[in-house]
């Protein structure tokens, strides 16, 4: 898909409907309404369905309890994580009821979920889980209001989309692999911070603290030589 491609949808929603249909997605696609973010709501199914995502902007994966239960989610995300590692597309994890590290390691009910999966099609299932894990999202928390983490949601959205033709432009203009939604930033902040980014803050808060040590022991080195030669 090089040169300009023509995206149908800003957001591709992939959602459990038994867990989120009539609550929260069915809020988000509302607030999604409000802010003219144009989201597709998964009227198709099987080849159609697939093809939805590639022609999506921006991907947003609601991971939720009864998530891998569902075989048309699991197919949903290895196509959602393929258009990212060919076309860089745009993933934002959702993680509602469920935190990152149960669906990055496939613990409790994502695990039995995937017991009862067909063996060609299970370690990709893994794999596709765990890389989603990995990138920067939002975590909704127990004390959160759902409304405000909604709002959230469609802001951290509307400001990838701001600026930029949500219609036309070329796949390799999108974000540069890697790159997270960002870090929050205080204790309410629902962002969370990708291991890839993670390391890279470690990194420079690393050589930050070096170069000071650094430059405090030389000038105390030269306080010492001139208290000396005095």
């Amino acid at each position: 898909m090089a040169g300009s491609f023509e995206y149908e949808y800003d957001v591709f929603v992939s959602y459990c409907e038994e867990d989120t249909r009539t609550s929260f997605a069915g809020h988000l696609f509302a607030a999604f309404d409000r802010k003219k973010i144009r989201a597709y709501r998964g009227e198709e199914a099987g080849p159609e369905l697939l093809k939805e995502i590639e022609t999506s902007n921006i991907a947003v994966v609601v991971f939720s309890k009864n998530y891998a239960a569902s075989h048309l989610c699991l197919d949903e995300l290895v196509k959602i994580m393929e258009c990212k590692r060919l076309f860089n597309q745009r993933v934002i994890p959702i993680f509602y009821d469920v935190s990152p590290s149960e669906v990055r390691k496939q613990k409790g009910n994502l695990s039995e979920a995937l017991l009862n999966g067909p063996e060609d099609k299970v370690n990709s299932w893994k794999v596709a889980l765990t890389d989603a894990a990995n990138l920067a999202g939002l975590h909704l928390k127990p004390y959160r209001p759902e409304p405000e983490f909604i709002e959230e949601i469609v802001e951290v959205i509307w400001k990838r989309l701001k600026g930029k033709s949500s219609t036309v432009q070329s796949r390799r203009q999108i974000d540069n692999p890697g790159v997270g939604v960002g870090v929050g930033v205080g204790e309410d902040s629902s962002i969370i911070i990708s291991q890839n980014d993670a390391s890279s803050v470690q990194n420079a808060i690393a050589e930050w603290s070096r170069l000071f040590f650094l430059a405090l022991y030389r000038h105390f080195v030269v306080l010492i030589v001139a208290t000396v030669s005095r």
